[in-house]
């Protein structure tokens, strides 16, 4: 890998897997006012995105937003070849039907598959809302809506295992509205509860930024 943290003064390079239909516009400059000296490659959770950070890996640390921390979790082994690990509101399952932490039920995770069909942009601002995010229409993702379908799939049938691997770090919102905060401590008691935060990943990312050397920012 390119470099543990705290080994190199070199510039930090991270890869981040982002949420379901959070776009690189809207993420990014979050994580660049918590990362400002890194280099970011980002990709959207579309069924590419690991192969996507192995052509531009290695990293000091892969990251997985919502639903990319569980596409990182589900394919853990390779997750570890790109860096590091770190997951910011980590999902072991979305649906409460799994017992694993998520919030929403499966009912309503096909009622927006549907309707993103119907209309798209509806969706989206109603998964937002639910969400907390506040993501402007002109920052809309770009992904296509295959890929979005292919989101909302993996949200709700794929299950990983309901244990942090050894040595990866990870923060979630005490007030996060998708996930169960105590269901997931009891299933991963070293995952870090960030006070007052939520699903938003502003609080998240300086949180993860406080636990890197500064040395690694220059």
């Amino acid at each position: 890998m390119a470099g543990m943290p705290g080994t190199s003064s070199a510039a930090l390079k991270i890869g981040w897997v982002l949420g379901w239909a959070v776009p690189e516009v809207w993420f990014g400059p979050l994580a660049r006012t918590a990362f400002p000296m890194a280099t970011h490659t980002f990709v959207p959770a579309a069924p590419d995105a690991l192969a996507r950070l192995e052509a531009a890996g290695p990293f000091d640390w892969v990251a997985g937003y919502s639903l990319g921390s569980l596409l990182l979790l589900v394919d853990s082994a390779r997750a570890e070849r790109l860096g590091r690990v770190v997951l910011l509101a980590p999902i072991f399952a979305f649906l409460r039907e799994h017992d694993r932490g998520g919030r929403m039920a499966r009912a309503q995770v096909r009622l927006l598959a549907r309707w993103l069909r119907r209309d798209p942009m509806a969706a989206l601002a109603d998964f937002y809302g639910r969400a907390g995010l506040v993501v402007p229409s002109s920052e809309a993702p770009d992904e296509k809506v295959e890929d979005l379908n292919w989101g909302l799939e993996r949200l709700e049938n794929a299950v990983a295992p309901p244990a942090l691997p050894a040595g990866w770090c990870a923060w979630c919102g005490a007030d996060d509205p998708l996930i169960d905060v105590a269901r997931l401590r009891a299933l991963a008691p070293e995952i870090s509860i960030v006070p007052g935060a939520t699903h938003h990943p502003a609080a998240l990312l300086r949180a993860f930024a406080g636990m890197i050397p500064t040395t690694n920012l220059r």
